[in-house]
């Protein structure tokens, strides 16, 4: 049964967000929604004392280093991470091995972003697993559609491989879980590094919707409707071929992935996404592990104060320190 916060978090979401990108009434356009859902993101939730942040500027967006600087994490004598790409040929060997780091690509279903929301989120992760973090603030759709976004986090990985020595994670949630796949699957086309494990939460794997049409309609989802999903796959898509893996990882050649875990909640409009990809990984002899929250939201694990987002991220930990540290 979920916590009585869960249940008042789902009556919330049904009221407010759910028909702030529904077409009924008055419809805000997406940089509209993009606007206010900054402005709450920023006003109601502080920043993570303890989280820094370094930018790495890219062609058309940046890489975000977050670090945290407390007495609960590794100081830099401690971590030396980076190295400098001029050093790092001469640099002992002892030097370069590093502490884990997360490549945590941020969701908001390809248009929009919640920074200090996933901030907090991610702060938390690395402190549980004393990590540093990479984040691409990658463009958005509608002004910048696919192949924009997709490109944007590839060229952060590359810069991301360049700068770290250690071991990683690649994480992702929502349009987030979705560029994190279609990462692993480019990554793995040119030979990559795929790093020790991924983590996906509430991914958005398959743009062309091929699975049980049913289900998709029949689904109580307190976050989305159907056509607010359609809405938002448009303004990515742009007439992309919605089969191609970069869009939807679902249909990719998934051998050859390193352990991935997905997690979801049961009213979600993007459950059989998650439940399909477990099945597809699983079937090209990846190490998979899936769990399904029953009654829980859209990305719930960024609900701090619920008790499933407390379960949440213990699951994401100890899997992470099994086949990362």
């Amino acid at each position: 049964m979920a916590s009585w916060q869960a249940k008042v978090l789902n009556s919330i979401l049904s009221l407010v967000a759910r028909p702030s990108i529904n077409a009924q009434g008055v419809r805000l356009s997406l940089a509209d929604i993009r606007l206010r859902l900054l402005a709450l993101d920023c006003r109601y939730l502080a920043w993570p004392k303890a989280l820094a942040v370094d930018e790495i500027p890219l062609t058309h967006s940046k890489l975000l280093h977050y670090r945290l600087n407390d007495e609960n994490s590794l100081s830099q004598a401690e971590a030396p991470a980076l190295i400098p790409e001029a050093e790092q040929a001469s640099a002992p060997e002892a030097k370069r091995r590093a502490p884990l780091a997360l490549f945590y690509v941020r969701g908001g279903g390809f248009c929009f972003k919640t920074p200090h929301a996933h901030a907090r989120f991610i702060a938390a992760l690395c402190r549980e697993l004393d990590a540093e973090a990479f984040v691409p603030d990658y463009r958005l759709a509608p002004e910048h559609p696919f192949p924009a976004p997709f490109e944007d986090v590839l060229e952060a990985f590359g810069q991301f491989l360049a700068r770290w020595q250690g071991p990683f994670v690649v994480m992702g949630d929502s349009a987030g879980g979705n560029l994190a796949m279609a990462l692993l699957l480019e990554a793995k086309k040119r030979g990559l590094n795929t790093g020790q494990a991924a983590v996906l939460l509430s991914p958005a794997l398959d743009l062309a919707i091929t699975g049980d049409s049913e289900q998709l309609l029949e689904a109580d989802d307190p976050f989305f409707t159907v056509e607010s999903l359609l809405r938002l796959r448009g303004a990515y898509l742009r007439g992309a071929n919605p089969m191609d893996p970069r869009v939807s990882p679902l249909h990719g050649k998934l051998d050859g992935l390193p352990p991935v875990l997905l997690l979801a909640g049961t009213r979600e409009l993007l459950l059989d996404d998650a439940r399909r990809m477990a099945q597809r990984l699983a079937g090209a002899g990846v190490t998979v592990e899936s769990r399904f929250i029953a009654n829980m939201p859209h990305v719930f694990p960024l609900f701090e104060l619920l008790p499933e987002a407390a379960l949440a991220k213990a699951l994401i930990v100890n899997f992470i320190r099994r086949y990362s540290l």
